[in-house]
């Protein structure tokens, strides 16, 4: 609605009243000390896990379950990220060191070297070694074998000829039936 009497309004005295202010602002922020910025908890914290407030699945869950693994992924910090990483790279290193200290007993030892010497002695090779053998052998015999140069053929290395000569003589002859291009031949409807 327009205004009902005379309006004061300069845009002049509005630069200046906002130049003051914030003019106002630089010198108020210097007096102060810096305050140390925190973001409220409900920001840095995950909230409490909701249960049975009756939109949960009715079939898949039977039973709560308490450990829902680790949500303490979401709120940590990089540091945190760090010295997980450094705990899970200690516990791998100490969990490898029990394996080199697991030594085979002596009475292992001995039972193995028996079965290595019983196999090696009575039993005959496998079918599958036998097969790696032979394909070894043939690989070998083809490397020695000189290459010999084979001399173009047309039929044989562009397959023009699919047909023999019976074949072809029975297509012309099928072929022959069809009078119109409407008719079929007696044998199949396509050549």
């Amino acid at each position: 609605m327009p205004a009902k009497g005379p309006v004061n309004y300069s845009v002049t005295t509005e630069f200046e009243k906002r130049a003051q202010r914030m003019k106002e602002k630089l010198t108020r922020g210097d007096d102060d000390s810096p305050k140390p910025i925190t973001r409220e908890s409900w920001m840095t914290e995950l909230p409490p896990e909701m249960k049975d407030f009756g939109l949960g699945p009715r079939t898949f869950k039977r039973r709560a379950d308490d450990k829902s693994g680790d949500r303490s992924i979401w709120t940590d910090t990089p540091a945190d990220r760090e010295r997980k990483a450094k705990e899970t790279q200690e516990a791998r290193k100490s969990f490898s060191k029990k394996d080199e200290e697991h030594v085979l007993s002596g009475r292992d030892k001995r039972l193995a070297e028996q079965v290595s010497s019983y196999n090696d002695s009575k039993r005959t090779e496998s079918l599958m070694d036998i097969h790696h053998k032979k394909l070894k052998n043939k690989a070998a015999e083809d490397k020695n074998k000189p290459q010999e140069r084979i001399p173009f053929d047309r039929d044989k290395d562009l397959k023009v000829n699919l047909f023999d000569e019976a074949q072809k003589k029975a297509l012309i002859k099928k072929s022959r039936e069809l009078n119109t291009r409407f008719s079929h031949g007696k044998g199949s409807m396509f050549l």
